[in-house]
């Protein structure tokens, strides 16, 4: 695999919305490729309108960093400055014209030799309500593509 297909974006949605279905909060999710452009992009019937800008710049922000977006919300924590893990995080805040999110729900694609091909974001789970979160619907989402793909 070595570039996220329109197909491969697809069923990755699907996946994703399954799961934020179960979670019974309607969410938009995202596919972008290794350039951070939209492969993708579907916002669920009843979901808010400022989750598809924030699903596309979780997808973004996975890329751009190469890491989860929770990584980058761990990363400004204030709980984590100093010699720790994370002691630069604030200076991220004003990169890539301000489209970063450290907000939890962005996860990188890698392919087999763990480069960077694309990103799954999404919005629209609250936090803290349950056993599913943005975070679990991406990883759904990044699952359904690696039994066929890889």
């Amino acid at each position: 695999m070595k570039e996220i297909t329109l197909e491969m974006a697809e069923k990755m949605l699907e996946a994703a919305e399954r799961w934020a279905a179960l979670a019974g909060y309607p969410s938009s999710i995202a596919v972008v490729d290794k350039a951070g452009a939209v492969i993708a992009m579907h916002r669920m019937d009843g979901a808010g309108p400022m989750t598809t800008d924030i699903s596309i710049n979780k997808a973004f922000s996975a890329v751009y960093s190469g890491a989860p977006t929770l990584m980058l919300a761990r990363m400004i924590d204030p709980r984590m400055m100093g010699e720790t893990l994370g002691s630069g995080g604030l200076g991220l805040l004003t990169q890539a014209r301000l489209r970063l999110m450290f907000i939890p729900g962005g996860n990188p694609i890698r392919d087999g030799d763990m480069k960077v091909i694309g990103g799954i974001g999404c919005s629209g789970i609250p936090a803290g309500v349950g056993e599913i979160s943005d975070t679990t619907a991406v990883q759904a989402g990044y699952a359904a593509i690696y039994e066929e793909y890889d």
